[in-house]
């Protein structure tokens, strides 16, 4: 009734996913959830991988979730990281 179509960020230090599909439903798409501020500057490639898989199975059921960073791809955030969110995406990210 607003007029918006989806939700971005969704910061996963002070949001919930899983809540926040839970409140949105189909009313709008959500979008985000692949921390900027730790994970893509700091983590490895493995726990990229890891929270693009968990948060695609949170977040993509009945479908309205786009996948990507909490709020951008900032300057700081490893090549490698961003790299592996990519592909972690392509390798889980498939509607059935």
């Amino acid at each position: 009734n607003i007029g918006f179509d989806g939700i971005h960020p969704i910061q996963p230090q002070c949001m919930d996913i899983g809540e926040v599909k839970k409140y949105l439903g189909n009313k709008a798409c959500i979008i985000g959830n692949i921390d900027c501020q730790e994970l893509l500057p700091g983590g490895t490639r493995e726990e990229v991988e890891c929270t693009v898989r968990e948060t695609i199975g949170i977040a993509s059921p009945g479908g309205g979730y786009i996948i990507s960073s909490s709020n951008s791809i900032h300057p700081g955030v490893k090549p490698e990281n961003y790299i592996a969110m990519v592909e972690a995406v392509h390798k889980y990210g498939v509607y059935k």
